[in-house]
């Protein structure tokens, strides 16, 4: 029991998952300039995401601030002029969409601002969608991978449980990255699947996206964990009626230990502080 205890402890301590984030506290919103024309575009808003695009050649640092009532929730954005998709998931009612770029300091000002109405019929369909941090289509190789890794699954059951087992085996953790992030870092789930390799951001990105391609409502959650020293990614997953929990990278890092592994785990021992 006592040395049970002792690699409990150990793998908690290494396991310091760093899930990097973007966060508003420090930061000054000035009032917003000229909107530029059809940044923003809401033409998705049924699905529960809007879709943000806009190029600029300034070399400044952009966000995307979503806010809901109190709720706030920023992004990082590349202003290449690609399309980049973000969730609606604070449920159904008012929301402003932002994009901001920064001028000096912590201090943002608004490139192009839009205040949208959310109402769905089913909340579930925001988490099937193609997302910043969960990027999948037809096209990639990790979706490729996974529609062949579970084609003969009958059941969502039957895909939850093939897909973590695949994971949990195969997927290492990656202590090396930790001190390469920077604090606007979002996982490429094909550069993943290549590697086989990840910090807990990385894991949770791939199953979702493996998940949502398969029609299967899941969650990017982020917060804290009893298994984890710092802040941490994992998943919830609706099976059967109901969100569950499961955790990938614990698990990959727990296997081969003492320590007693199950899919589903305990909410009790996880603190939720954003999903995507």
């Amino acid at each position: 029991m006592f040395k049970k205890s002792i690699l409990l402890f150990f793998m908690m301590f290494m396991l310091t998952c760093l899930t990097v984030f973007s966060s508003f506290a420090d930061t000054t919103v000035a009032k917003e300039t000229t909107a530029v024309k059809d940044t923003i575009d809401v033409t998705d808003i049924s699905k529960g995401i809007v879709n943000i695009t806009y190029k600029a050649t300034d070399k400044l640092k952009y966000k995307v601030l979503i806010t809901k009532g109190d709720s706030k929730i920023a992004y990082p954005f590349d202003a290449d002029g690609s399309i980049t998709s973000y969730p609606l998931q604070l449920g159904n009612g008012s929301y402003k969409i932002g994009l901001l770029k920064n001028v000096s300091g912590t201090k943002y000002v608004y490139v192009s601002q839009k205040t949208v109405e959310l109402s769905l019929k089913d909340s579930n369909i925001v988490f099937l969608n193609s997302i910043q941090n969960i990027k999948w289509d037809d096209e990639l190789k990790a979706i490729e991978f996974g529609k062949t890794l579970l084609e003969k699954s009958t059941t969502d059951d039957k895909r939850l449980q093939i897909l973590y087992g695949y994971l949990v085996k195969n997927v290492k953790y990656d202590y090396d990255k930790i001190p390469t992030l920077t604090s606007d870092y979002v996982p490429n789930v094909e550069q993943t699947y290549e590697d086989l390799k990840g910090i807990c951001y990385d894991y949770s990105a791939l199953f979702a996206s493996i998940e949502r391609s398969h029609g299967i409502p899941t969650k990017l959650v982020k917060g804290y964990s009893k298994y984890v020293e710092g802040y941490h990614a994992w998943n919830e997953i609706y099976i059967n009626g109901k969100w569950v929990i499961v955790d990938n990278t614990v698990d990959s890092t727990w296997k081969g230990s003492s320590s007693s592994v199950t899919m589903i785990k305990n909410a009790k021992y996880y603190t939720k502080v954003n999903e995507y």
